[in-house]
């Protein structure tokens, strides 16, 4: 199995519909979870030459994350199926 970033992004709505929809969401793709993640917060960017600036486009930074496996991206990226936010799916490579 591989593994995937769910990286979410992006507007949310923390509306009760919204909820629901997370909830059912995230009850389909258990059995794939490895580590269900955290929101992000005080986001910042950081150049090789060390400048630091933070980050504050909702659409450029990522809100949350969570660690799935699955067989293939194509998987991965099934599993977001009903999946009511915006995600970056990323494969972790093993090394």
């Amino acid at each position: 199995m591989k593994k995937f970033i769910l990286l979410a992004h992006g507007d949310m709505e923390h509306t009760p519909a919204f909820q629901q929809a997370h909830q059912a969401w995230w009850a389909s793709m258990q059995g794939h979870v490895i580590d269900p993640g955290n929101p992000l917060v005080n986001g910042r960017s950081v150049s090789k030459d060390g400048e630091v600036t933070a980050i504050a486009e909702p659409d450029a930074s990522a809100l949350g994350y969570s660690i799935i496996e699955a067989e293939t991206l194509e998987d991965a990226l099934s599993l977001l199926d009903g999946c009511p936010m915006d995600m970056w799916v990323y494969e972790a490579m093993a090394m």
